[in-house]
C-alpha cells in the first residue's frame, strides 16, 4: 500500500465520514483510520451481539455501564444505534446526502408521530395548521393564537417588532408574554416543536429551528423528519465512507494509532507527495511503515493531548444553536417483546395509520422522579426501518447533562423506561416485556482552541451534537467547514464559476460523480 496521502482522517464518526467523502470526491488522496472494527464511532449501528461486546469493552474503564437481559434469538437481525437521531427534510445534512449520492446507498422513511408527555398522558403535538384545527384539546382562541405564532415563526421574524428585545429571553417566557399561549401549549411548542433541551434556552436560535422544521414539513410528507433504516446515523456514516472508498479512499479499521508526530521538512527521509513535503507521520498498530500526510483531521478523542493545543478547532457559527452544550448524554437502549406503535387516535386525528418510528418528549419536571432540568427524548424503532425482527421494538432514551453527574445512566433513566413501558402498554392494551436493556453515559469531548500558533494542516473536530433533531445538520455544517479548512491548508483551489464568481465546491456536480462511478451505486 502506498503510504503517502494528502489527508489522513482519524475516526469514522458522522462529521469525519462526511469530510472524508467530500475530500475524496474533490480529488484528494485520503486514508481513513478507526481503532474500532466498525464504522460510525459513537454513532455506530451495531447488532445486539456487537452491542454486548461494546458494553464489555466499555466496562473495563467505565463502571457506570450496565446491561441487563440475555441475547434474544436472531441477535444479528437487530440494528441498534449508539447515537439515534432524525433527519430534517430540509437542511444541510439532507443536501449533503443528495449532492454526494449517498442517499441512494440507504433507505429512509418519514418519522411517525411526535407526542409529548403532559399531565400523565401522551398528547399529539400539532405540526401544521390542519393539525391545530383538528385538535380537540385547544379552545378556538388558543388555536388562533397558535396559528398566529406559527405564521410569525415561519416568516422573516428577525426584524419583527414582537421579537425586538426578546432574542435572548427564554422561549417559554416569550410564548407566554408575547403570544399569550397557555402553559401546556407553550411547553409543547418549546420542547416538541423547537426541541429545546433546557428551560432557559434562548428564543432566537429556537425560532431558527422552528422555522426550519416548519419549512421541512411537506417536502416528503406531513412530517418534517426522516429516519434512516438499519439503525440510522451509523449506517449513513458507513455510506459516506463507501463514497470515499469508491473514489480511492483507503480504510483501516480495528487498528489503533500508536504515534503521531509533526515532520521536520529538513529531514532527508521525508517522501515527496507532489511538490510538497508531508507535515505529519502516523504509526499504526501492526503496520510496518509509517503513513505520511500533509493534512491530519482527527476527532477530539483520538488526538493525543500534546497535539490538541496545537490544532485548529473547527467551530463554525450555527444560527440554530443557542442552548448550553451538554457535557455528556445519558442513554438507554431497550429491546422489548412486541411492536412499539401508537394508533393515530390519541387526539382523534381521524386515521388508523400506525408507525413504529416515533418521537416522545418528556419536558423538564414532567415525570415524578425524572429530571427537573433536562428534557428527555424517547425514539422508537422496529421492523418498519429494518431495525428489529417482526414483533420486536427498540426504545432509545436520551437525557443531556450539563455537568458531570454523580449518578449512573441507569439511575437517571430508569424512571423514564418504566414510564414509557407503562404508557405504551396502556395505549396498546398489551403489556410490554423487556428483553434486554443497556444504560451508559456518552461523554462529549471538547477541545480548547490553540492559544499559540497552530500547526498548519492539523484540524480537530468536536464530538457530534447529541441533539435528536438538529445533530445531523450540525454535523454537515462542521464537516463542510472542515473540508474548506483542509482544502485551504493543502494549498489547492477547488473552484467553480457561479455567476462570474469563484467559489469553493463542497460536493462536485453529481453527474460528474456518476460518470466516474458508473452503476456501482447500489448498496
Amino acid at each position: 500500500m502506498d503510504n503517502h496521502f494528502d489527508v489522513i482522517v482519524l475516526g469514522t464518526g458522522l462529521i469525519e465520514s462526511i469530510t472524508a467523502a467530500a475530500l475524496s470526491k474533490a480529488g484528494f488522496k485520503v486514508a481513513h483510520i478507526d481503532p474500532n472494527p466498525y464504522y460510525g464511532a459513537d454513532e455506530a449501528s451495531l447488532s445486539l451481539d456487537e452491542l454486548v461486546q461494546w458494553v464489555n469493552r466499555r466496562k473495563e474503564h467505565d463502571r457506570f455501564v450496565t446491561h441487563y437481559g440475555e441475547l434474544p434469538p436472531h441477535a444479528r437481525q437487530y440494528s441498534v444505534s449508539l447515537g439515534p437521531s432524525v433527519i430534517p427534510s430540509i437542511g444541510p445534512f439532507i443536501s449533503s446526502l443528495i449532492a454526494s449520492g449517498v442517499s441512494r446507498y440507504g433507505s429512509f422513511k418519514l418519522l411517525g408521530r411526535v407526542v409529548i408527555y403532559d399531565g400523565g398522558m401522551l398528547k399529539d403535538v400539532p405540526q401544521s395548521k390542519d393539525d391545530i384545527f383538528q385538535s380537540k384539546a385547544m379552545s378556538l382562541l388558543e388555536k388562533r393564537r397558535v396559528t398566529r405564532f406559527l405564521m410569525f415563526a415561519a416568516g422573516d421574524f428577525e426584524n419583527n417588532k414582537e421579537l425586538h428585545g426578546q432574542e435572548n429571553s427564554p422561549l417559554l417566557d416569550f410564548l407566554h408574554r408575547i403570544f399569550l399561549l397557555s402553559e401546556a401549549t407553550a411547553r409543547a411548542i418549546t420542547y416538541a416543536l423547537g426541541y429545546c433541551y433546557f428551560i432557559a434556552e434562548k428564543t432566537l436560535p429556537a425560532l431558527h429551528r422552528i422555522r426550519a422544521y416548519l419549512k421541512a414539513s411537506g417536502r416528503y410528507g406531513p412530517s418534517s423528519f426522516l429516519v434512516g433504516y438499519y439503525g440510522g446515523s451509523g449506517e449513513i456514516a458507513q455510506g459516506f465512507c463507501r463514497a470515499a472508498a469508491v473514489r480511492g479512499g483507503v480504510y483501516i479499521l480495528g487498528r489503533s494509532v500508536t504515534s503521531i508526530s509533526s515532520v521536520d521538512p529538513a529531514e532527508p527521509e521525508n517522501p515527496v507527495l507532489t511538490s510538497d513535503l508531508p507535515r505529519f507521520a502516523i504509526e499504526v498498530d501492526d503496520f510496518p511503515d509509517r503513513l505520511h500526510c500533509r493534512c491530519l483531521i482527527s476527532s477530539t478523542s483520538l488526538l493525543p493531548g500534546h497535539l490538541r493545543t496545537l490544532a485548529d478547532v473547527i467551530r463554525p457559527s450555527i444560527s440554530s444553536y443557542g442552548s448550553p452544550r451538554p457535557f455528556a448524554v445519558a442513554r438507554c437502549i431497550a429491546v422489548v417483546d412486541g411492536p412499539i406503535t401508537l394508533p393515530w387516535d390519541i387526539e382523534d386525528s381521524g386515521t388508523s395509520e400506525v408507525s413504529d418510528s416515533l418521537l416522545l418528549v418528556f419536558p423538564p419536571g414532567s415525570l415524578h422522579g425524572g429530571s427537573a432540568i433536562s428534557a428527555v427524548h424517547v425514539m422508537t424503532a422496529g421492523p418498519g426501518t429494518m431495525s428489529a425482527p417482526s414483533g420486536k421494538g427498540i426504545l432509545y432514551i436520551s437525557m443531556p447533562l450539563l455537568t458531570n453527574s454523580d449518578h449512573s445512566a441507569e439511575i437517571l433513566l430508569r424512571p423514564y423506561l418504566t414510564a414509557v413501558l407503562s404508557l405504551f402498554a396502556v395505549e396498546q392494551q398489551q403489556r410490554k416485556t423487556l428483553i434486554c436493556s443497556t444504560f451508559y453515559i456518552q461523554e462529549l469531548n471538547s477541545c480548547t482552541a490553540s492559544t499559540s500558533d497552530s500547526l498548519v494542516g492539523l484540524l480537530v473536530v468536536p464530538s457530534s451534537s447529541p441533539h435528536t433533531t438538529q445533530g445531523v445538520d450540525e454535523a454537515a455544517i462542521v464537516a463542510e467547514a472542515t473540508f474548506r479548512q483542509a482544502a485551504s491548508s493543502l494549498n489547492r483551489e477547488i473552484k467553480e464559476m457561479n455567476q462570474g464568481c469563484e467559489q469553493t465546491v463542497f460536493w462536485p456536480v453529481l453527474a460528474e460523480v456518476e460518470e466516474v462511478e458508473g452503476n456501482d451505486m447500489h448498496w
